[in-house]
Parts: structure tokens; sequence; C-alpha cells
């Protein structure tokens, strides 16, 4: 959305207690209490001192399990999903404690009926003032499934279906109220006007079976509105699925050429689906390092990486890639131990991060493991403050990113860094808000109503 006068866009994913770097939990610059309100409530003002566009919370509905189904090692060491507050409870307190900054929500379309997912997402939208956004997903994990009753998870296909039917019933349900609808008006005795309510208009399914709701929701139009739309998909059909509904995409990508390619091929893909294209934002997920100088920020990264356990990262590693321990030699080739297990994160676009990056640095399993321990494989500058503007400048004004969605190392510290450091740098250089000139997310983004 290079339309926003505010410069580029700036999100936090916020996913402790484990982050991308996956010693979080235990560093001692972390805090503990990830399980509080204060925790939360604390972040939400950093980052709205900061100005972020707004603060993204990932989820997933089961702990994540091994190659043999178990989920002892994920708990064990602490790995990834371990743990997850539910992200409409969380934000609902966060909005309370902010004025300004967005609020994003994952929620699973291959869960969750259309109609909840409307309400839930306007209800919050409506009790902060429009700052809500929809992270959509489709989950990806048997485990998933099996505590939702299923045997296992659809096929990609059919949930990303699914997921068109559901986008669009929700979209529908938002819609149901025009802006006037609520009247409110007391000498007539007329508190809504039922003509300007609507059941939401019969369309085909893609995914087959009967309508997904009939309307109308109990809520009038959102504050904004609707809620923005944001997804992360980048398969060809989780990029087909961008093109059509996102607003706001986050992206998996390791180089500058690899960022540019995908924001290119999403903007073709979004004029192919009749849109414009710069109603779309595309955010590649960085994990910036800096300190107050270039050696302490160096010196920061040393010492995350001595904290880290060979034998405890390559664990961590063959939980993810669903490896047995006998698969997981540190010298072996990581190419052909990632071209083994293709699949096992239900992530085709994060799988091809991995396996350009194998390729391209000849890395060893042990190679891989450290670097997935450290940030997963997403870019990572380190340095001064100037030197992480320098990085993120040179991305955005090559037409590589419209924004960022910025991940820590250690929570809270990391992003009170960015925020006391890199955010005054950028907005030194022009490239990021110095306040709020509005109220609403999509006000921030700049995106249409």
């Amino acid at each position: 959305m290079r339309s926003s006068a505010d410069g580029m866009h700036l999100v936090a994913m916020v996913n402790p207690p484990t982050s991308q770097y996956s010693d979080n939990w235990r560093h001692p610059l972390s805090r503990r209490d990830w399980l509080s309100a204060e925790f939360y409530l604390d972040l939400g003002r950093t980052l709205e001192r900061g100005c972020f566009d707004m603060l993204f919370l990932p989820d997933a509905l089961a702990v994540p399990e091994d190659n043999t189904g178990d989920f002892a090692t994920t708990l064990v060491t602490g790995g990834k999903g371990a743990i997850y507050l539910d992200p409409m409870v969380t934000l609902s307190l966060v909005a309370g404690a902010t004025r300004h900054l967005g609020l994003a929500a994952t929620i699973s379309t291959t869960f969750t009926p259309a109609y909840t997912i409307a309400r839930k997402l306007l209800s919050l939208d409506h009790l902060s003032g429009g700052r809500v956004a929809w992270n959509i997903v489709t989950s990806t994990t048997d485990a998933e499934a099996a505590n939702f009753s299923l045997p296992s998870i659809p096929p990609k296909s059919e949930r990303y279906d699914r997921a068109d039917d559901v986008v669009q019933t929700v979209v529908d349900l938002w819609d149901t109220w025009q802006p006037g609808a609520l009247t409110l008006d007391g000498p007539r005795r007329r508190f809504a006007d039922p003509e300007q309510v609507q059941r939401i208009p019969e369309r085909p399914l893609l995914a087959g079976g009967r309508p997904l709701s009939r309307g109308p929701i109990t809520l009038p139009r959102s504050p904004q509105g609707k809620p923005v739309l944001m997804q992360a998909g980048s398969s060809p059909r989780g990029m087909e699925f961008a093109a059509r509904w996102a607003e706001v995409v986050f992206i998996v990508a390791d180089t500058p050429d690899a960022m540019r390619a995908v924001r290119t091929e999403l903007r073709c893909r979004a004029v192919a689906a009749g849109r414009n294209p710069d109603h779309l934002a595309v955010l590649p997920a960085v994990q910036p390092i800096t300190g107050s100088t270039r050696d302490a920020a160096f010196a920061t990264v040393r010492d995350l990486e001595a904290a880290l356990d060979e034998q405890d990262v390559l664990t961590k590693l063959g939980r993810l890639l669903h490896a047995s321990r006998e698969e997981l030699e540190p010298d072996g080739s990581a190419e052909q131990l990632l071209l083994a297990h293709r699949g096992a994160t239900g992530s085709e676009g994060f799988e091809q991060m991995l396996l350009a990056a194998a390729r391209r640095q000849s890395m060893t399993v042990r190679d891989l493991a450290n670097a997935q321990a450290m940030n997963q494989l997403h870019p990572q500058p380190v340095g001064d403050p100037a030197d992480i503007a320098d990085y993120l400048c040179e991305l955005y004004d090559s037409e590589a990113a419209d924004g960022f969605v910025i991940m820590s190392a250690l929570y809270p510290s990391s992003l009170e860094d960015f925020v006391n450091g890199v955010v005054p740098e950028l907005q030194s250089r022009g490239r990021f808000r110095t306040s709020y000139s509005g109220r609403t997310l999509r006000e921030h983004l700049g995106a249409p109503a």
C-alpha cells in the first residue's frame, strides 16, 4: 500500500515463549510472565509508542508432534507451539490499554464456523474503535484435526476452497448492515432501520454443500468499514488466495531478490484477480538484532549462539521435519534431509525457503539446525540502529517490501531495542510515521474501506 503517507508498515509478530529464537524462554533478558496480562499490556504500549501498525498474534490448535505422533519433544524443549493463548482473548486485553495500535488475530477457516469468525472479529473491532485484522489460516497438521474430531487434516486444495467460502461468507456478514442502519432515533422510537439490514447474498460454494450462514450478523458495520484481511500463504494456491482476499500479506523469503520476486508475483496475481495491486501490502519477516553500537549488537548475536546446545537444536529440527534421530547426522547434507521430509511442516513456502538456503550455502544438518534455532532462516540484520535502518530502507526503496513483520529474538527486549533505536532512525529519514495520522487500522495502512 504505497499510497500511505506514513511510509513503510511495521507489524510485530509475537509468539512467546519461544519466539523465532528457540532459547528465548530460558534467556535472562527475556521475561517469563507471558501467561500474564501485564506482559501483553506492556508490549502493546511499547509498540504503540513506536507507532507500529499492528501487533500480530499467530496461533495453532495443537501442540506440535514428532514423527511418532508424540508431543513430548515439543514440551521438553520448549519448542515453538508448546503454548498458545487464544489470540482474541489476548488482544481484547491489549485493546483496552492502547488507542491506535492495530490488533491482528489468527483464526482458522478449517475449524471455525464463518459466523463465529465474523462475530468475534467484529465485536473486537467495535470495542477497539476499528483496529482489528484477521490473519486467515487454514491450519496444517493432523494434530490440529484430531482436536476437532477429524481423522486427518483435509488436503490443501480442499482447505483453500473452504477458506474461500468462509472468507466470502464472513465479508458478506460484515456487509449485512448498511452504514446508516443503526438510527437510534429516540423521538420516533426507531432503534434501527430494517430496510438497511439484509441477509447475505446467495452464492455458489467452491467447497460445495449448504450455505455457511444466512445473516444478518448481530452487530452494525465496523468503525473502519470492515476488519482488515491478512494472510501468509506462499504456495501457488496460497498466493492465489492472497491475491483474491488479502490486504496485508506476511511472506517468508530470505534474500532481497526472493522478497522482490514474491511481491511482484502477488501484485501480478492481484491484477489478474481484478484488484488494485497497491491495495495489497507485502511484508517480509525479518529478525533484527540491534544495540547501541555495532559491537554491542554482534556481542548479542554471539551470546545467543553460545546459549544453543547442539543436541537440543538437532532434536528440535528433527521434531520440525518429523525426522528420526538416526537421520539427524550432524555432518550430513541438509538438502537431502529436507528433500526426504517434504511436507512435514505443512508450509510449502517455508520449506522451499529452507531448501533454497541449504543449497545456496551447502549447509550440513548441523548448520540447518543452528540456523533454524537462531531465526528460522529469516533474514537477521545485525548492527546499530543506523545499520538496521539502512537494511530496511534499501528493501523498501527497491520495492522488495512495503514494510516488515518484525520478529524478536528475545521478548520484550528485542522489540524495546527496535522501538528505542531503529524507529527514531527510520523517522528521521522520513520512512516511517512520527505519530498516528488516523485512528483505525485501515487509516494506518492507507487501505480502502
